[in-house]
């Protein structure tokens, strides 16, 4: 989030008085150097307070400058929980202060995106003249999804600029840079640790919407980063400082198998046959014999309703660079 890729959209100060309320959460695993920019993004752009950021280590890894992590809140899990143990934890963290009333939940990878930034205390303003006759927005999100009725298929939603809604709603997102109200953990939503990985952003902000709460995406985040929301905008974005989502192949066996847990929870039974000519086409699109053995594997295994943690399909590298954690051995 600090190498000159975000459009400044205004400016803040360290300590900025409009962020009072508000504590972020970076959660990363084996990315120091990427989590590193994000903690200095949010302090040097966004206005945070090192009090008021938390940087949660999902097993190895950490930030890249000893001295930075002595000035935010650290929060080390002795294993990687996964995205939702993760978050899960930084948030119970952030709300144990009663004076907190937003986390701003952050990847680590976020400041790969072309996101608006500063941008935090600008969308706790559009909040405060938010249209006060709809539901309570439980959660505002930096790009937004919408499902379109085959299996957990969604569409990205970009609102128009000018006369469109400011913030519009959604049916679901990933993490990126997200707003979660404390009313939503006061209802008891929480991310759920069991998903360990994959679609455990989509079954937290369906449950969000379950509970009575609005997930909206803020229009400028979703204009801004439109092109990175493809599948080629998102490899170009990211190619260069981490492994790309095809290159990850543990990757596909959570998707394959945490989209029919999905739709088990959230969807309707005619996904079921959509999800197995989605498995289909990417058996056919895979780029290697471990991606195939992943999504079988993955289609297997939620068909048996397994969840959590699987070690056989875990992550190998993180990032790019100077290396400050030996890379595990390659997948087979």
């Amino acid at each position: 989030m600090s190498d000159g890729r975000h459009t400044a959209t205004g400016s803040t100060v360290p300590g900025d008085q409009r962020l009072q309320g508000v504590t972020a959460v970076v959660l990363t695993h084996m990315r120091p150097r990427l989590a590193g920019d994000a903690a200095r993004s949010l302090l040097e752009r966004e206005g945070f307070a090192g009090s008021q950021i938390i940087v949660v280590v999902n097993g190895p890894g950490g930030l890249d400058d000893p001295e930075l992590e002595a000035s935010v809140r650290m929060v080390r899990l002795p294993r990687n929980t996964g995205p939702a143990g993760g978050f899960r934890a930084g948030m119970v963290e952030a709300f144990a202060d009663p004076a907190t009333q937003w986390v701003y939940l952050c990847e680590d990878d976020v400041g790969l995106f072309t996101l608006p930034c500063p941008r935090v205390a600008e969308l706790l303003e559009r909040l405060d003249v938010a249209d006060r006759s709809s539901p309570p927005v439980g959660a505002v999100v930096a790009y937004g999804r919408k499902f379109v009725g085959r299996g957990a298929h969604t569409v990205n939603v970009v609102p128009a600029e000018g006369g469109g809604p400011v913030l519009a709603p959604v049916d679901v997102a990933c993490w990126g840079a997200t707003l979660v109200s404390r009313c939503v953990v006061d209802s008891g939503v929480l991310p759920d640790p069991d998903w360990f990985f994959g679609l455990e952003d989509f079954d937290f902000f369906c449950r969000v919407r379950d509970a009575g709460f609005q997930v909206v995406v803020d229009g400028d985040a979703a204009r801004s980063v439109a092109p990175e929301q493809t599948s080629a905008g998102r490899e170009d974005a990211i190619s260069s400082d981490r492994p790309t989502d095809a290159d990850e192949a543990w990757r596909s066996y959570y998707h394959a198998r945490n989209s029919i847990e999905l739709i088990r929870r959230h969807g309707d039974p005619t996904w079921y046959a959509w999800h197995l000519v989605y498995s289909l086409r990417h058996l056919q699109k895979a780029r290697n014999r471990a991606s195939r053995i992943a999504i079988l594997h993955g289609l297997l295994d939620g068909t048996r309703g397994r969840m959590g943690e699987n070690p056989r399909y875990a992550r190998r590298e993180g990032e790019f660079g100077p290396p400050s954690l030996a890379p595990l051995p390659p997948d087979r």
